[in-house]
């Protein structure tokens, strides 16, 4: 299926490009070669300084992660065509670049790029280039959870396009490069990772397209099942958990925030059971409280999601939530409701497709050249509680400097 897919693809770029050829700038491997280079550098030159606390001889390494979201992988996506997916390929490179010393890959959704007309062969085909390039030369271990795109519900009548879960876990979840822990083939999941400070980093991914039926339009909506909020809170949030566990969320769609200022680049709500569901499970856990609520669904008014569990006896903490879907670049803190303690923090990786980029964005994005791919750099002393952020491509023209936030 895919050999076909790949057929059809390559037959619809040749037409384009005949008719397109004189009018576009030619992208040779050495122009590609030396924008990569020159934002490699540059890159390094602001992450090499925090990659170390500032303790002792050299320093405790600290732990690093690449984040990507958006990648938009399609016939029309500028930077990552399923011919050559080179933003992606230069992400994956950065990450295993012995200098960068990355201790994990995180990619939070939307990988592919659909329409109403894209059928689901063409969506699984963009997808499985989403894979075999993430995945295939990547040494580092890296994880990915599913945005709205990557559903397939474009199109009104979505039943005969849509991707199912099990479609989405064999195209790209079981072909994670690390040990993971799920729950037999769904595509949320935890894995727990060596932190070079002490301790262990716990990465949970959540799966926002989470359906066992295809009844809800998850283009539009963020779904999230009884079933995975259950495991999230009695498996992933407690099982194996020590004092040395630090806690990242990925999840694509963003959460509320806490000021104004970011509410305004979050267009509206999309999570079907209300978006406080995930930040005041995350409240209880950090408070080591307990939390009984219901979360009805805005769609259907007798349905609704029950949450029953205490975080008492629960180790470990919380670090931040990882994300995209905004297609720019913000990090924000997550209204907390009231607690005592400091508000959540979340972070939004650029899109790593220019075709795709927002309006809204302040970060300017080119088809061609230094300012085509973009993703998130960090490094976390889970000592100090910070998170040192820095970027790749267009993002570190908008930041030309070290970004430090305090998580807790």
């Amino acid at each position: 299926m895919l050999k076909s897919v790949r057929f059809l693809i390559i037959s619809q770029l040749l037409i384009v490009g005949f008719f397109s050829s004189c009018s576009k700038e030619i992208i040779t491997e050495e122009k590609l070669q030396s924008y990569y280079d020159i934002n490699r550098q540059n890159s390094l030159a602001l992450f090499e300084p925090v990659m170390y606390s500032d303790s002792g001889v050299k320093g405790e390494e600290l732990f690093k992660i690449v984040h990507i979201s958006d990648e938009h992988v399609s016939t029309w996506s500028s930077g990552n065509s399923v011919l050559d997916p080179f933003n992606l390929r230069e992400a994956v490179r950065f990450a295993n670049d012995p200098e960068t010393k990355i201790n994990a890959m995180v990619a939070t959704g939307d990988h592919i790029s659909n329409r109403e007309a894209t059928t689901r062969e063409e969506a699984l085909g963009f997808l499985d280039i989403f894979a075999q390039t993430l995945y295939d030369q990547n040494n580092i271990p890296t994880f990915a959870c599913f945005g709205n795109h990557d559903a397939n519900m474009m199109n009104p009548n979505f039943i005969p396009y849509a991707l199912s879960k099990t479609d989405l876990y064999n195209h790209l979840t079981a072909k994670t490069n690390f040990k993971i822990k799920t729950s037999g083939t769904e595509n949320y999941y935890y894995t727990d990772l060596v932190n070079p400070m002490g301790g262990t980093i716990r990465i949970i991914a959540l799966d926002v397209i989470d359906q066992d039926e295809l009844l809800y339009d998850a283009q539009h909506n963020a779904i999230l099942s009884q079933k995975q909020i259950d495991w999230l809170c009695q498996t992933a949030l407690k099982k194996g958990m020590t004092v040395r566990h630090s806690i990242i969320v990925l999840i694509h769609h963003p959460l509320p925030p806490a000021n104004q200022d970011a509410m305004k680049g979050i267009v509206y709500n999309e999570y079907m059971y209300n978006w406080n569901l995930i930040p005041e499970i995350i409240e209880a856990y950090r408070s080591k409280k307990a939390l009984i609520k219901k979360y009805r669904n805005k769609l259907l008014s007798t349905d609704s999601i029950s949450v029953n569990v205490s975080f008492e006896n629960s180790p470990g903490e919380f670090i931040c939530y990882l994300g995209g879907h905004l297609h720019t670049y913000l990090q924000y803190e997550v209204n907390s409701y009231g607690s005592t303690l400091p508000n959540q923090l979340m972070i939004i990786a650029n899109n790593m497709c220019p075709t795709e980029k927002s309006q809204s964005s302040p970060i300017e994005r080119t088809y061609v050249g230094l300012q085509n791919n973009t993703f998130n750099l960090y490094a976390i002393d889970t000592k100090r509680k910070k998170i040192y952020i820095t970027f790749f491509g267009a993002t570190s023209f908008y930041y030309p400097q070290v970004l430090t936030c305090q998580y807790l």
